[in-house]
């Protein structure tokens, strides 16, 4: 069980390396635009740097895993049935992430829909559909089974956010704004926020956690 617990900062560190390879990857690539450009863009075939721009995303895919996996071998533990649920399906977003955008790396001519830039859009769409529900789900087991309204209410928000941000991709996309690297981000950045914070509850067990 000291294992399990351990492994929670993990989700601090994944956040951490995750924002390192985003802003570290922006400033190695001088002509990229984060505003009009994706964030795979980076780990692209043939991209500047992103052959060590993957080795620092394998690294954040596989501390996010183990740190999603054991909060769910945790709630089995110690939390009710809709809790663990919405463990188990941030288990599969995590699960998503870390393998499916390692085999599915867009490709040199992002716009081609060939087999792998159709895959990794695949990818995206369950990982989006993944984040949300498993928010959403958590929200309801913390608020309603686990009788702790300020864990649900933060899950809540957070679900809401990535949910009406997410929106604004498909959004910009179809009336051609070319902000796909500013929409994109203010659904991932959210989101690693919220990894970060929920992993220092848990690792330092503030008292809302219990």
């Amino acid at each position: 069980m000291k294992q399990i617990k351990a492994s929670f900062s993990l989700g601090m560190v994944s956040a951490v390396v995750y924002m390192t390879h985003v802003f570290l990857g922006q400033l190695l690539w001088h002509e990229y635009n984060p505003i009009t450009t994706d964030i795979s863009s980076l780990t692209a075939d043939g991209a500047p740097h992103s052959n060590f721009l993957r080795v620092l995303t394998t690294i954040y895919g596989i501390c996010f895993l183990v740190f999603v996996v054991s909060l769910l071998l945790h709630s089995i533990k110690h939390y009710h049935i809709i809790t663990s649920v919405g463990y188990g399906i941030m288990s599969a977003m995590a699960l998503s992430t870390t393998i499916g955008y390692s085999l599915f790396p867009l490709t040199a001519d992002k716009a081609e829909m060939n087999f792998q830039n159709t895959m990794h859009i695949l990818v995206t769409v369950v990982v989006v559909f993944t984040t949300i529900a498993s928010l959403f789900t958590l929200a309801l087991g913390y608020w309603k089974k686990e009788k702790q309204k300020n864990l649900g209410l933060f899950c809540l928000i957070f679900g809401i956010l990535i949910f009406i941000f997410g929106a604004t991709n498909p959004i910009g996309i179809a009336l051609n704004l070319n902000i796909l690297g500013l929409t994109e981000r203010l659904v991932i950045f959210i989101l690693q926020a919220f990894i970060f914070i929920w992993s220092f509850l848990y690792t330092f067990k503030i008292k809302i956690v219990s």
